[in-house]
């Protein structure tokens, strides 16, 4: 393959990602995170860009640096203030991404792999699923990749660092895990020779890098808000760590690489291994080694994200895997190449149908509902209740609060509710309609079929069996669903109850 033909699978590819992005709203599969950032970058149109605040009248998030909701604000000011607009910076950082592989597979195996592991990365369904989603990682990973590459270069041939500082910075700038570079490359250098001079000016720029950061760290300092810089600095880690047993999600998270990177390329990665001589050598060996170990420690139950730094490893290795495969013939290049592709796609429509990448647009379905009734009341006090996994959506999309003053506020809930405190909330909020949002999962669902029935579903379906890693209640002979139910709970004058 040639460079133009890379262009054009890249083109199509964008187009068919954008595409896929408009199918679905935030929620089934972390639509949490979707609409809690969505929400961040919405309000820095009326507030400052100092607090990263998902919720008016919530506090203030202190688990990431802003970089990516600033980033997704400014793609609200150029697009305008929608879901496809928030999704296109994780498909804009795959362009990104693309770039970095290929200057990094470049520099270690030469043209030919550089373009070949650009496409294999492309397909890889791991990549598919989260480079289009309001997430921070895929910008992470972009400039991880491509802070890499840049050292790579700039230190084999003596060229300045700035780029990769600078490149670096904003990796942190937009998720700390990004901080796993500097060990990585202290190793690589170690072993390939220390160039002492180099690696002090690397320092040097990587401080420079790390100034926007820095910036906003002491604009909390001269607030007096030690406790915030304390936690953005090694808070997150030690709480997760701390909060989590380490390998909590071994399981989840395997599986997930296995099935995100596809089996068959990582058989072919793993062959492209064993073939490599002084591994030690081998900066996506460390990579690997070093930031696998880390994701099987550090990722919490249900975040499998965390492994999405690892698919450029799987993506250079199975590709020059496939050229060691096949010698000098390039027709046997192309369908080894082909094969691979194909191999991944069955795996890419069960992450995207899982997800509810195809089709759900429950959270949005509800909202409007919503929306159209309290529009034609706007002068009564209503309160949202949903489970914690589904109020930054219904944020997004309902333009709800948490201030006792408003008209339309929201309160989440976890897994052990009872109807007794949806009761004591509505009175709290003094809320004459109350919203109840279930999903069908929890022990509040029959008790609230005793008093109500729906007066909204929506349901999203597919014809794959039930996971039986989602939910262990379901068989292999269910087929996957989801909804949303909506209950309305009006307050009666006469008997000042609910029901």
């Amino acid at each position: 393959m040639k460079k133009r033909g890379l262009f054009v699978v890249i083109v199509i590819y964008i187009a068919v990602r954008i595409y896929i992005a408009t199918l679905s709203s935030y929620g089934l599969y972390h639509g949490w995170n979707e609409g809690h950032y969505s929400n961040i970058a919405r309000n820095y149109f009326t507030q400052s860009m100092w607090y990263q605040t998902g919720i008016i009248g919530g506090e203030n998030f202190n688990g990431l640096p802003p970089f990516f909701s600033y980033t997704v604000f400014a793609f609200f000011n150029i697009f305008g203030v929608s879901d496809l607009s928030a999704r296109m910076v994780s498909i804009f950082s795959e362009i990104i991404a693309i770039f970095g592989v290929y200057l990094l597979a470049r520099e270690i195996y030469g043209e030919k792999t550089a373009l070949m592991s650009s496409v294999i990365f492309i397909f890889i369904p791991w990549n598919i699923l989260w480079f289009g989603r309001v997430q921070t990682d895929p910008l992470m990973t972009a400039f991880m990749i491509c802070s890499m590459a840049l050292y790579i270069y700039a230190y084999k041939n003596e060229k300045s660092m700035l780029p990769f500082g600078i490149v670096l910075g904003l990796g942190v700038f937009t998720k700390q895990p990004a901080l796993a570079v500097i060990p990585i490359l202290a190793i690589w250098s170690y072993f390939n020779g220390l160039k002492r001079k180099i690696l002090a000016k690397s320092v040097l720029w990587i401080l420079v890098g790390l100034i926007p950061l820095i910036i906003w760290l002491l604009y909390y300092m001269l607030q007096g808000n030690i406790d915030f810089v304390r936690h953005i600095i090694y808070g997150e880690l030690t709480n997760r760590i701390g909060g989590t047993i380490p390998f909590s999600d071994l399981v989840r998270v395997t599986i997930a690489i296995i099935i995100g990177a596809s089996p068959l390329v990582i058989i072919v990665a793993f062959y492209e291994i064993i073939k490599t001589e002084r591994l030690k050598n081998s900066l996506l060996f460390i990579w690997g080694l070093l930031y696998g170990f880390f994701v099987l420690i550090r990722t919490p139950l249900g975040h499998e994200y965390y492994s999405l730094p690892l698919m450029p490893v799987f993506a250079i290795f199975a590709a020059n895997g496939i050229s060691r495969l096949s010698g000098d013939n390039e027709k046997k290049k192309t369908i080894f190449t082909a094969l691979l592709i194909l191999s991944m796609l069955p795996f890419t429509f069960g992450l995207l149908s899982y997800t509810g990448e195809l089709g759900y647009t429950a959270t949005r379905d509800v909202a409007n509902y919503m929306n159209n009734y309290m529009d034609m009341s706007p002068d009564v006090t209503y309160l949202v209740i949903a489970h914690v996994k589904y109020t930054p959506q219904l944020i997004w999309y309902s333009n709800l609060t948490e201030t006792k003053d408003s008209k339309r506020n929201i309160y989440q809930i976890g897994d052990d509710i009872q109807i007794k405190t949806i009761k004591y909330m509505a009175e709290k909020y003094n809320a004459t309609t109350v919203f109840l949002i279930t999903d069908g999962v929890s022990v509040l669902d029959q008790q609230i079929s005793k008093y109500y029935t729906p007066v909204f579903k929506s349901t999203y379906e597919t014809k794959l069996p039930y996971p039986p890693i989602v939910n262990k209640g379901m068989t292999l002979n269910d087929t996957f669903e989801q909804h949303l139910s909506l209950y309305k709970l009006e307050f009666s004058a006469s008997t000042k109850k609910y029901w």
